[in-house]
């Protein structure tokens, strides 16, 4: 019988094949919308834990739709898509630590419970919501492509309301071979799980997510609205500067995963 190491999540059996999660290695491949521009640097601080540092107030908050894959569960793909293709809504925020900049994620959000829970092992913020936005497809004009003029939008909703929403215009004919932000630097997640009662132990490190990537992107006009609810502070990211947004198809493949530290709060 497999040691529980082997396993990623509960359910446990001897096969394994009831896990939520089967083991990795998982590669990803998003289509979908995003915006990129400054907002206030001192308002993200609020939402970015020391030791991590904001620079400069960038931000990337994209809505996509998401395949993912892993060589431990192929057969997912075929009898159970819905397990692995989702959507996904997501803030992005450059910082600094030790010398170097990475790409922090304060809020994101899914609507299938297997990359929520995948997410949340790995320091994703993760949360469950309804997200939406619009799709192409190559016999329907004028949603057959990317092209100057094209108009397309999103949202992520949960608990009734609307958390935020973008709106992209297209104007480019001509593609791009990277995503801002997005494509150009690693991540740090906060792999934080409490100790929730005396004897419990507490996990807290900071994880550097080096990935392999391409992508694919067409430029425009952007706009974000910034709502958030009682449950999903948002303030933090209202724009401060011209938004610009993008329609992009990017793949991620994780090439290493390392603990540099661990967050210590604000």
């Amino acid at each position: 019988m497999a040691p529980v190491r082997d396993f990623w999540s509960a359910p446990f059996t001897k096969s394994g094949r009831s896990a939520l999660v089967p083991r990795g290695p998982w590669a990803y491949a998003m289509t979908g919308i995003g915006v990129h521009y400054r907002a206030d640097p001192s308002a993200l601080s609020d939402a970015v834990p020391r030791p991590l540092e904001v620079v400069g107030g960038e931000v990337f908050a994209y809505v996509v739709e998401i395949t993912s894959w892993s060589p431990s569960a192929p057969e997912l793909n075929v009898e159970a898509p819905e397990h692995v293709q989702y959507s996904e809504g997501a803030f992005l925020v450059k910082v600094r630590h030790g010398g170097r900049e990475y790409l922090y994620c304060p809020f994101m959000w899914v609507d299938s419970d297997l990359p929520l829970l995948r997410g949340l092992l790995a320091g994703w913020p993760k949360k469950l919501a309804r997200i939406a936005l619009t799709r192409l497809h190559p016999l329907m004009p004028p949603l057959d492509g990317p092209r100057r003029g094209l108009r397309l939008g999103g949202y992520v909703g949960r608990a009734g309301s609307t958390l935020f929403r973008l709106r992209v215009e297209l104007e480019e004919d001509s593609e791009r071979s990277y995503v801002p932000l997005l494509s150009e630097h690693p991540f740090l997640l906060p792999r934080y799980f409490a100790g929730v009662a005396p004897g419990l132990a507490e996990v807290n490190e900071l994880v550097e997510l080096e990935a392999e990537t391409a992508a694919r992107s067409w430029g425009g006009a952007g706009e974000i609205e910034v709502v958030g609810s009682v449950n999903d502070e948002l303030h933090f990211f209202e724009p401060a500067s011209e938004v610009r947004g993008y329609y992009f198809l990017l793949s991620l493949k994780v090439r290493s995963l390392r603990v540099v530290g661990r967050i210590e709060g604000f």
